[in-house]
């Protein structure tokens, strides 16, 4: 398996800190953001520049903004994938949890119980 490339594991490190971060408000140089505005904020912060060299310079040309459209889009939809995958993480650790400790300081009648993510693991091995 190929390594990443260290700039792209910085960018991975840094939202995965930011959108696991359990404080429902993040703080980024002087704002306050909610954390679920925050996936918004960086895609609006790729048209900041442009509108900043547009009041300026004056008119931009068309692909300038379209370069801030592509890079708006990527940026939110790289940060709705590592949201995904943080919130698919803490479910097995839950799940996890839930088996090897949780459902044993439930009622006796939890205790034969298992989480979603066993019973989906023992039909995948139970199917030919």
């Amino acid at each position: 398996m190929a390594r990443s490339h260290p700039v792209y594991l910085k960018i991975r490190r840094w939202v995965d800190v930011r959108l696991s971060d359990p404080a429902v408000h993040v703080q980024l140089g002087p704002l306050l953001v909610r954390r679920a505005h925050l996936p918004v904020l960086i895609a609006v912060a790729a048209f900041a520049p442009l509108i900043a060299l547009h009041l300026l310079i004056g008119p931009l040309p068309a692909p300038a903004w379209l370069i801030g459209c592509v890079w708006a889009v990527a940026s939110a939809a790289f940060m709705g994938w590592r949201g995904w995958r943080l919130i698919r993480a803490s479910s097995i650790k839950s799940a996890r949890d839930y088996d090897r400790r949780a459902k044993f300081d439930l009622p006796p009648e939890y205790a034969a119980s298992e989480s979603l993510l066993a019973h989906q693991r023992r039909e995948r091995r139970a199917q030919p």
